[in-house]
């Protein structure tokens, strides 16, 4: 007889509570009131015109001001937002207690276990942890920066471990930074400046589908020429934020096209390939490979999708 470790069995029924919370999303929305407040009636009409103006476009402005960086020397900043796994505030299915602690640093399934953002980098001997401050805002839990060095060029992972019942903050962070109205730096005990939100140039949103939520998203406009990759590592996300990173001029370099476990292992295959200038549909596919090796879900061809919807 064939036993399945809990741990994994806890992530096999979140995988579930991602399909739950997809049916039921149309049942939530008809219980929004349906005569809005006047301001509000003016927002939603101002943004519904912003919207009726995008437009996708492609990497070549991303690709050119990467190439640019390298010639340079100067190093690559990829700023991660992970909102904690949450059973009480967010639509899944429970999983155990410590696991879907959201305010747990130590014991939460998207952060503390071995496919979560901090400890799968801390873990890596090919990752050095080179900074870590705890209470960083009001939202933000932990932040984390490891660092390691491709053939010369510096790369620096900041990942941020927002509180499990803070979505909406989440989700609105990650937005705005791509949108270039949130950003900011630290400097490191080397003396080093290490620069996050709007300054970065490739941003993750890794943990539950906030969109499928009743949660309120701004329209974040980005009003400056800068582009940026985008990676959206949250179940079925390619059905998700595509007017969101129009607005903000982010390319959907990932997105998922299926229910999953959102796991540290395929944001570092990401990384590693982009760095590599790996064309995007084989960095959807070798993402893909690594996580369908600790999930036996065949050769891993259709778990993620590169560029706009069809």
């Amino acid at each position: 007889m064939k036993y399945i470790h809990l741990t994994t069995f806890l992530i096999l029924v979140l995988i579930m509570a991602c399909q739950n919370k997809k049916d039921t999303v149309s049942q939530e929305n008809s219980r929004i009131e349906l005569v809005p407040e006047p301001d509000k009636q003016i927002r939603l009409e101002q943004e519904k015109n912003q919207e009726s103006n995008l437009t996708s476009f492609d990497r070549a402005a991303i690709k050119k001001r990467l190439k640019a960086k390298n010639g340079n020397g100067e190093p690559y900043f990829v700023h991660i937002f992970v909102p904690l796994c949450d059973n009480e505030n967010q639509g899944i299915v429970p999983t155990s207690k410590s696991l879907g602690d959201g305010l747990s640093l130590r014991t939460n399934l998207y952060w503390a276990t071995k496919g979560g953002m901090k400890r799968h980098f801390n873990d890596s001997k090919d990752w050095k942890l080179v900074y870590s401050a705890k209470d960083v805002s009001s939202s933000v839990l932990e932040r984390v920066i490891f660092e390691r060095d491709f053939s010369g060029t510096q790369v620096y992972v900041i990942a941020d471990a927002y509180r499990g019942d803070r979505m909406e903050e989440t989700v609105n962070d990650f937005l705005a930074s791509l949108a270039y109205e949130k950003k900011g730096e630290v400097e490191l005990e080397s003396g080093k400046t290490v620069k996050f939100g709007g300054h970065s140039d490739l941003m993750v949103f890794n943990g539950h589908n906030g969109m499928m939520d009743n949660i309120d998203v701004r329209n974040w406009k980005n009003k400056t020429e800068k582009k940026t990759d985008a990676v959206i590592n949250a179940c079925v996300s390619y059905n998700y934020f595509e007017e969101e990173l129009m607005l903000a001029q982010a390319y959907p370099l990932i997105r998922t096209n299926t229910l999953l476990y959102p796991a540290a292992y395929s944001i570092e295959q990401v990384i590693i390939d982009w760095i590599n200038d790996t064309t995007e549909k084989q960095i959807a596919l070798n993402a893909g490979r690594v996580y369908c090796e600790k999930h036996d879900c065949g050769r891993g061809t259709k778990v993620f999708k590169t560029g706009w919807r069809e």
